[in-house]
């Protein structure tokens, strides 16, 4: 009797292990542990207009005690085309790979870290190198490949569309700001 529902009971373990590794909030939480390691930290989600609600998986402040700290950003960018790469082109969800990525910026957003958390797709996956990713920090926006971006070798795809991506991400942060929807 046991033996009919071992593979019930391995599937909804590997579910619950799956989706304790995808939820946003847990792997915001890691990163900026990571960037804050000696201080006491809370998280606290944004409540996004309807409009934004699609750009974001996540996106909260950075507080310890009453001072903020930064904002993070949990979000998703086209990789390359789904059985291999092109010159970047008008992007859709049917024909372009996605990836995941968190962004932590400071309060007057210069970005601190970024980590690439899902990268499922066999081409492009050289933007995961923390090096390469290094490049961001201190900067705000105004991204360009090869000009104020270094490229990298076999993943010119998913770079651009990552920073034009962040160029995107950091015009909205600006505007949640500028309508005081967030604190500054």
């Amino acid at each position: 009797m046991i033996g009919k529902h071992i593979p019930l009971l391995t599937t909804l373990l590997l579910s619950a292990v799956l989706v304790a590794f995808t939820v946003p909030e847990k792997k915001v939480e890691k990163l900026v542990s990571q960037v804050w390691k000696e201080k006491e930290i809370l998280l606290n989600e944004v409540i996004l207009p309807d409009s934004l609600k699609i750009d974001f998986k996540y996106f909260g402040t950075i507080n310890s005690g009453t001072k903020l700290l930064g904002y993070a950003c949990y979000t998703s960018a086209y990789g390359c085309r789904i059985g291999g790469c092109a010159a970047p082109g008008n992007a859709t969800a049917e024909s372009y790979e996605t990836f995941d990525y968190i962004v932590i910026y400071d309060p007057q957003l210069s970005i601190l870290k970024i980590d690439i958390t899902n990268y499922p797709g066999e081409y492009g996956y050289e933007i995961c190198r923390t090096k390469w990713l290094e490049q961001f920090k201190g900067k705000t926006d105004g991204f360009e490949l090869n000009k104020n971006v270094d490229g990298i070798s076999g993943a010119t795809v998913s770079a651009t569309y990552l920073i034009n991506d962040l160029n995107s991400v950091g015009a909205k942060i600006k505007t949640l700001q500028s309508k005081k929807n967030i604190a500054q």
